[in-house]
């Protein structure tokens, strides 16, 4: 990506903190693989993210990165298409 500034604004900005706040708390060491807070799951479910009985902690994260790429191009093609973009 490259170095410009996105400003964070609207339902996707809000969504872009939410993923980058579980995937901090999934990416954290664990004693085991299969304990997860409550909350966690239930912030995963919201967002979309069936979180199963054979869904391991890698599987999530990397399901969660899949939806932080999206977002990230989501908000990167609305600052394309804004009258100021910086030209040289």
């Amino acid at each position: 990506m490259s170095q410009e500034y996105i400003e964070l604004r609207g339902p996707s900005a809000y969504e872009l903190r939410r993923v980058d706040r579980l995937l901090a708390e999934l990416s954290r060491p664990a004693l085991l693989d299969d304990s997860m807070a409550p909350a966690t799951r239930d912030s995963l479910l919201q967002l979309g993210i069936c979180v199963g009985g054979d869904a391991s902690r890698r599987d999530l994260v990397e399901a969660l990165w899949g939806r932080k790429r999206a977002l990230m191009r989501q908000m990167s093609a609305i600052a394309d298409r804004g009258p100021t973009r910086p030209v040289a």
